[in-house]
C-alpha cells in the first residue's frame, strides 16, 4: 500500500510539472494546478501519518485540514471553465475557509500543540481544551456535500447553456467534471464516517481505510490530470450576448415581433441550405449569427420561438437531413454511414446515432437498410 501511495505522488508531481510547462496559461490552469497540488499534500499527509513517523502540532493540523483546500479549489475550477464569472476577491473568501479551520483547529487544542499528533490519517488530541475538538471532521464533511452540490448545480446550468451556444457537445459538456464530482463527494462520506467511526466506537482499521483513500485519490489525480490538460475554458471564443430562454422577458426588448421572426426564420433557412455551415463541426452561435450579420440573441430568439429548437439541436437536425441525402446518394456511395456522418459535421459516433435515433426512430443501419 505504502508503494502505491508512493507511486501516485511520483506520478502526481511529474503531472504537476508537466502541466506548469504549459503555455499561455490561463486563471483555469492555475486553479487546476493548484488543485493538483493540494491534492498531493493530502496523498502525502496520508503517506506520512500512516506509514512515517506522523506529523505533530501545526502541521498536523494543516495536513488533515487539506479537504477544505481541495473542495474549494476543484469547485473555482469548475466554475472558471464556465460563464458562471470568478472574481479575485470570491477566490480569496472560498481558500480562506481552510485557515479559518486550521486557526479554529489550533485554539480548541489549547497551548500545548505538541499534544496534537496525525496517525493513520486522523488527528489525536491527547489533552483538548474542549469536547468539541472531538468533532473536527464535521466542518469537512459538511463542506464537502455544500462544494459537491454546488458544483453540480453549476455543471447542470452549463450543460442547458452549452446546447443555447454550440453545435456539438464534446470537450465542451464537461461530463468529465461530473464523475469527479461524484466521486470526490464519495470520498468525502468514506473520509467522514472514517473519522466518525473512530472517535465514537474505534472498530475501524483507520491506517487501512485512509490508505485506501489515498491511493483513490493518487487514481483520482491521474486521471483528472490527463482530461485537465487537454480542457480549455469552453466559452474561450469570447463572451457571447445572453440567450435568454423563448419564455424570457428579456425577449420583450428584442426589437423583434412575430413577423420580424418568420422573416429571419426564412433568411437562416435560405442562408443553411445555400451555405450548408452546419457541416462545420465547430459551429457555434457567435460564428452563425455573425454570417447572419445578426446579434447572437436575436439568432437564438429566432430558433427558439421560430424554429422551437435550441441551437444544438437546430443544427443537428440539419446534419441529420445531409446524412439521409447522402445515403441515398451514389456519389458518397463509396463511404460508410458513419464515414458520411464525420463528413457531415457530427464528431462522434455516439453523437450521430443519439440524434439519428432522435430524428428518425431508427438507428442508421435500420435507415440504410430500408
Amino acid at each position: 500500500m505504502e508503494i502505491l501511495l508512493n507511486a501516485g505522488i511520483g506520478v502526481g508531481i511529474l503531472m504537476f510539472f508537466l502541466l506548469l510547462s504549459r503555455k499561455n496559461k490561463t486563471r483555469s490552469d492555475f486553479l487546476f494546478l493548484s488543485w493538483i497540488l493540494v491534492t498531493l499534500g493530502q496523498i502525502t499527509f496520508y503517506s506520512l501519518s500512516i506509514f512515517q513517523t506522523g506529523l505533530i502540532g501545526p502541521l498536523a493540523i494543516l495536513g488533515f485540514g487539506l479537504p477544505l483546500l481541495a473542495s474549494p479549489l476543484l469547485f473555482l475550477y469548475i466554475k472558471s471553465l464556465t460563464r458562471e464569472g470568478l472574481f479575485r476577491l470570491e477566490i480569496f473568501w472560498h481558500v480562506s475557509i481552510y485557515f479559518l479551520y486550521c486557526i479554529g483547529l489550533l485554539l480548541l487544542a489549547g497551548s500545548e500543540l505538541d499534544s496534537i499528533a496525525a496517525q493513520d490519517g486522523v488527528l489525536v488530541f491527547e489533552n483538548p481544551a474542549t469536547p468539541l475538538a472531538y468533532y473536527y471532521a464535521v466542518p469537512m464533511a459538511i463542506s464537502g456535500i455544500l462544494y459537491a452540490f454546488w458544483s453540480l448545480h453549476i455543471l447542470r446550468r452549463h450543460r442547458k447553456l452549452v446546447s443555447n451556444f454550440f453545435s456539438y457537445q464534446e470537450e465542451v459538456d464537461l461530463n468529465w467534471l461530473t464523475y469527479v464530482v461524484y466521486l470526490f463527494f464519495i470520498l468525502f462520506l468514506i473520509t467522514f464516517f472514517l473519522v466518525l467511526c473512530f472517535v465514537r466506537f474505534q472498530f475501524v482499521s483507520l491506517s487501512l481505510g485512509f490508505g485506501l483513500v489515498g491511493i483513490a485519490l493518487s487514481f483520482m489525480l491521474m486521471a483528472i490530470g490527463f482530461y485537465g490538460f487537454r480542457q480549455t475554458q469552453v466559452f474561450a471564443f469570447g463572451k457571447a450576448e445572453q440567450t435568454p430562454k423563448s419564455n424570457s422577458p428579456s425577449y420583450a426588448r428584442s426589437g423583434l415581433d412575430q413577423r420580424k421572426i418568420e422573416e429571419l426564420k426564412e433568411r437562416i433557412e435560405t442562408f443553411m441550405e445555400k451555405e450548408k455551415s452546419y457541416l462545420d463541426e465547430n459551429l457555434n452561435l457567435n460564428q452563425l449569427a455573425q454570417k447572419l450579420e445578426i446579434s447572437s440573441a436575436q439568432l437564438s430568439q429566432v430558433l427558439n420561438q421560430g424554429f422551437e429548437q435550441n441551437f444544438y439541436d437546430y443544427i443537428n437536425s440539419l446534419r441529420v437531413e445531409e446524412v439521409k441525402k447522402r445515403i441515398d446518394s451514389e456519389e458518397y456511395a463509396h463511404l460508410s454511414v458513419l464515414g458520411i456522418a464525420f463528413e457531415c459535421g457530427f464528431k462522434s459516433k455516439s453523437s450521430f446515432n443519439r440524434h439519428f435515433k432522435k430524428h428518425t426512430g431508427k438507428s442508421p443501419s435500420e435507415f440504410k437498410n430500408s
